[in-house]
């Protein structure tokens, strides 16, 4: 639950979900084609994830998919049934041209992987991906668009497809809704409990984080909001550091590793303080109890 007066959140979550159709669909993944990115200076550092990548045509176009990590994430992996939040550029092989990026659209996708939402190359290439990845997708025509080509024209016939994805956040398949264990007493300092220790990067402040949450008001016992309840793929998004949440998730996700679960009391001080919030869903001076689980960080992009 995050504070009424920051409804950019929600104006996020809004704008990721409206990406769930398919990456194949003309509708979001064929754009006009326009030319692929070229380097700066001779060259742009293509393992800084915080920059849009150039993508090198092959000279001859392979005859298999091929995979290549370009950085390895250090993050869960991606598996059939996970939702995943990614970067991507994608340029047809034959011309050099780009016809794709979230780059360019200021908003990352999202999908379920292994559900045949995305063309096949999508859906086996991605499986194993760990999140804070970058990976090279070098696509066959038989597992992109074949012989048809896109129906806007952007994909020619038998045109061989290469992506550059970051693979930002994932809601792994084993990932269920937490129980929450609300304590006796109210809290006077923020408490922090990691309940699974994440194996990726440290959050930081100023990074865009990716969490699903589960918030209890400790003087009832009784839920308030949980993101979970929404559906797996209702995760939301924030930059850290910002005050678009209440001090006490600001301070709490502060260290916090990628893949974690954390339980975070927070006091009324760092949480709504004497007015309460949501129209008497949360009590006047009332603590709050949350579980969070990090299921994604990156930098802030420009």
């Amino acid at each position: 639950m995050l504070q009424d007066r920051h409804s950019k959140i929600i104006v996020a979550l809004i704008c990721l979900i409206s990406l769930l159709s398919a990456c194949g669909s003309e509708a979001e993944q064929v754009t006009a084609c326009s030319p692929a990115p070229t380097p700066t200076d001779g060259q742009i550092e293509i393992t800084d994830l915080s920059v849009k990548p150039y993508i090198q045509t092959p000279s001859e176009p392979p005859v298999d998919l091929e995979v290549e990590d370009i950085v390895q994430g250090s993050g869960p992996q991606a598996s059939a049934g996970s939702f995943i939040v990614v970067q991507y550029v994608g340029i047809s092989c034959s011309t050099g041209l780009q016809f794709d990026a979230t780059w360019d659209k200021g908003q990352p996708y999202s999908i379920e992987l292994g559900a045949g939402k995305v063309i096949k190359g999508w859906d086996e290439g991605i499986v194993g991906m760990a999140v804070g990845g970058r990976r090279l997708l070098t696509i066959p025509p038989e597992k992109a668009y074949g012989s048809s080509g896109s129906g806007s024209g952007s994909i020619g016939p038998n045109e061989t497809l290469l992506f550059i994805v970051d693979l930002l956040a994932l809601v792994p398949t084993d990932l269920e809704k937490p129980a929450v264990s609300v304590p006796d007493e109210p809290a006077s300092e923020l408490l922090i409990t990691d309940l699974a220790e994440g194996e990726g990067p440290e959050v930081q402040s100023g990074d865009i984080v990716y969490v699903h949450y589960v918030g209890y008001s400790q003087s009832t016992n009784t839920q308030f909001d949980a993101s979970w309840d929404r559906g797996r793929e209702q995760y939301i998004i924030f930059p850290l550091g910002q005050g678009t949440v209440i001090d006490g998730w600001e301070e709490g996700l502060l260290g916090m590793k990628v893949g974690g679960r954390r339980e975070i009391v927070i006091p009324p001080d760092l949480a709504y303080g004497q007015d309460g919030a949501g129209g008497g869903i949360i009590a006047p001076d009332e603590t709050l109890v949350f579980v969070v689980d990090l299921i994604g960080a990156n930098a802030f992009l420009d």
